[in-house]
């Protein structure tokens, strides 16, 4: 295998030592002889102890554009036993096998991987076992170069042996200044499980609660249209009103008419949500629940997550995440 980019040292590490980190977790096939890098970048050849190997790889792993993930391609073997341990390792992870890029060999398997919220946060936890590694590496990482060049600094200073609040605390004061406030124009950026990107449009912050991670913001409707599920009317002029917290497997937008006449509760679900300087972050996953204004509630698309399971898109225990955070809303709303 051959890895590059910000995900390298994680992965590297859980694909040499999957055993180890999964544990009897594996209930799947794996390659005979495991995975041995080859082509290691200096940096990787160095933490790992490695000796240099130039063979041809029968997996290549890289960097996504937007950092949110990778791409692999290589032999089936080799890119399903990477999807299979991924998906017994990381909890939110969604693997999308698709058509491959012009550029891939052809005859080689193809996937696209997003690394949402817990992904992030458990591959963090194995690349510290390897090297110091600051809470919300891969985070920080995928928050654009100005904030990925603090994190590299922090942990220069990590290395030698700073104190880890004292580093974190630094980082913290340092990318304050790139995130939003209240008043902030935000993006709303709703992943969808096949790899869609759908931005809701511009929203304002109405009010942030810092110590809570709860965030408030609005956006107007200008065009004509209907509200999906709820199945309502919606018109120029009209609002949403969200309430989100960060880190959080749902958040509730609820729908109001120009003069204030509330139209509905739309509450969806989904991978916990991350903030960036941009906005908010999220995997879709599907499943919804309607609430109308004469107290009618409805569950939506139960079996659109079944078959994402079923073509391998999220592992089941993902899935069983999803029922278990649907039934507390359900229990909340009753």
């Amino acid at each position: 295998m051959k890895i590059r980019g910000i995900y390298a040292t994680a992965l590297t590490k859980l694909l040499l030592d999957y055993k180890n980190i999964l544990g009897n977790q594996t209930s799947f096939e794996l390659l005979d002889n495991g995975f041995a890098l080859v082509q290691p970048s200096a940096t990787v050849r160095e933490r790992f102890e490695l000796k240099e190997n130039d063979e041809f790889p029968d997996l290549e792993v890289y960097d996504r554009q937007d950092k949110q993930g990778v791409q692999a391609s290589g032999t089936a073997e080799a890119v399903n036993a990477f999807t299979s341990i991924l998906l017994s390792c990381l909890d939110d992870v969604v693997v999308r096998k698709g058509e491959a890029p012009a550029a891939i060999l052809e005859g080689s398997r193809y996937v696209d991987v997003e690394f949402p919220a817990l992904s992030k946060k458990k591959l963090d936890e194995i690349r510290g076992s390897v090297t110091p590694t600051l809470d919300g590496h891969h985070y920080y990482k995928a928050c654009g170069v100005n904030i990925s060049s603090a994190l590299d600094m922090a942990e220069k200073l990590l290395e030698k042996g700073g104190s880890r609040e004292e580093v974190e605390k630094l980082l913290k004061q340092t990318i304050r200044a790139k995130y939003p406030i209240v008043g902030s124009l935000i993006e709303i950026e709703h992943v969808k499980l096949h790899g869609e990107v759908f931005n809701l449009g511009k929203a304002v912050i109405e009010a942030f609660n810092h110590p809570k991670s709860l965030i408030r913001f609005r956006r107007v409707f200008k065009k004509k249209g209907t509200y999906d599920g709820l199945k309502t009317e919606k018109a120029p002029g009209d609002y949403a009103v969200t309430e989100a917290k960060i880190g959080e497997w749902h958040f509730k937008t609820r729908y109001f008419a120009k003069d204030g006449r509330y139209k509905g509760t739309y509450i969806n679900l989904n991978t916990p949500i991350e903030l960036y300087p941009h906005g908010i972050r999220y995997v879709d996953l599907e499943v919804d629940v309607c609430v109308w204004p004469n107290g009618r509630v409805k569950k939506l698309d139960e079996k659109k997550l079944k078959e994402a399971t079923a073509e391998g898109i999220i592992a089941p225990r993902l899935a069983r995440t999803v029922k278990e955070k649907l039934h507390e809303i359900m229990k909340d709303l009753n």
